[in-house]
């Protein structure tokens, strides 16, 4: 049964109470000064479900007795009795914290109301707190899922790109605060330099995965040569295991070619993605998609185009977290990006780079919405 604590100096009322409140279902704890009712409070704080108080009693008074028992449970119901127009007393109490006050004489169907609501308060707070603390478990879980994510993307990165005899590289990753998808590698072979780039066009935990997957077959390179028919398995092998292993809202876009270290040719697929550039001194050549977004349609296919590379050529790759950087209410955009590369592109690669990568930040608004990851690489020899 509910248990009622009541507090009043006159025994008569007190008997009153108990009486009738047993009468409808309640048990009842009594106490005849401000003092007393604290301290049995304190003691059965967990098992009381409602608080009625007189308001003027000598020692401590109404206004005393809540405060105190609201610093010990600042969720319980408080009801005071108060005198025949005593308005000010009842707004100090209301001001204290009391969820209702009555006015003497009274009658029990208004103080069975009044218990009721403070009753139902009571109940609503707890459960309010319980759902808040399970809301701060599961964001502090998933808090916990985003972090692991983005510290294990972090570690399949790149340390460091190794040094190769005929071409200087260099890269820029910069994550977000949400979990990306981008990723990025360069090795090589005997006869090829193998290297792509790509953006899970997504964030989260799911994001996170995918890119995993597509990176280990990126990574299957190093096993068989990077030819062209190996490249184009590839590029199959990842846009089925989208289609059919994944969200419909899980897709990616990929850049991915390989140099033939004897004849200096360039082969590439892109799959979706934004234009990537061979930067020579005096053009740019762009390296425009030749089939479509990685997990949109199973049945498709990726054409191969080929380009013959010339000593001190670059080719710079980079994801739409650069073009997508806020740039005066706007993306700073392919055609800008263009003209930054245009003013730097006889500047050495890591320079490039660089350039590029300080000027987007320069002009944007703040923070990327976006991982940000270019790659670029030069023909040495």
């Amino acid at each position: 049964m509910p248990l009622v604590l009541v507090i009043d100096d006159d025994p008569s009322i007190l008997d009153n109470l108990e009486f009738n409140l047993k009468l409808y279902g309640y048990d009842v704890l009594k106490a005849q000064d401000g003092y007393s009712g604290i301290d049995i409070f304190k003691c059965r704080a967990t098992e009381i479900d409602a608080v009625v108080t007189d308001m003027k009693m000598p020692g401590l008074s109404g206004l005393d007795v809540i405060k105190n028992i609201l610093e010990i449970d600042p969720d319980i119901g408080i009801i005071v009795f108060i005198g025949h127009g005593d308005t000010e007393n009842a707004v100090a109490a209301m001001r204290e914290g009391a969820v209702n006050y009555i006015q003497k004489p009274f009658k029990m169907d208004n103080l069975l109301l009044s218990i009721e609501s403070a009753m139902e308060k009571r109940k609503m707070l707890k459960e309010h707190k319980i759902l808040q603390k399970k809301l701060l478990e599961k964001t502090k879980y998933l808090q916990e899922l985003h972090d692991s994510a983005q510290r294990i993307l972090i570690n399949y990165m790149p340390k460091k790109l190794p040094d190769f005899d005929m071409f200087d590289t260099a890269c820029i990753y910069r994550n977000c605060e949400k979990v990306g998808g981008d990723m990025y590698d360069v090795f090589e072979t005997d006869r090829y330099l193998f290297f792509y780039i790509f953006d899970v066009a997504s964030h989260g935990i799911l994001a996170a995965v995918n890119t995993l997957i597509i990176k280990a077959h990126f990574c299957a390179v190093k096993y068989y040569p990077p030819d062209e028919s190996n490249i184009k398995r590839i590029f199959n092998d990842i846009n089925l295991e989208l289609c059919k292993n994944t969200s419909a809202a899980i897709m990616a876009t990929a850049f991915a070619g390989c140099i033939d270290k004897q004849s200096r040719r360039l082969y590439y697929i892109s799959a979706g993605h934004i234009d990537q550039y061979i930067v020579r001194n005096d053009c740019l050549v762009a390296l425009q998609s030749t089939g479509t977004i990685l997990g949109s349609f199973e049945n498709i296919s990726f054409e191969i185009k080929s380009h013959e590379l010339e000593c001190g050529d670059k080719i710079l790759l980079f994801t739409d977290g650069i073009t997508d950087v806020r740039c005066n209410d706007s993306v700073l955009g392919t055609e800008c990006l263009k003209k930054i590369i245009e003013k730097n592109k006889e500047k050495p690669i890591k320079q490039l780079v660089n350039s590029v990568y300080e000027k987007a930040i320069e002009l944007s608004d703040g923070s990327p919405d976006d991982d940000i990851t270019i790659l670029g690489l030069q023909v040495t020899k």
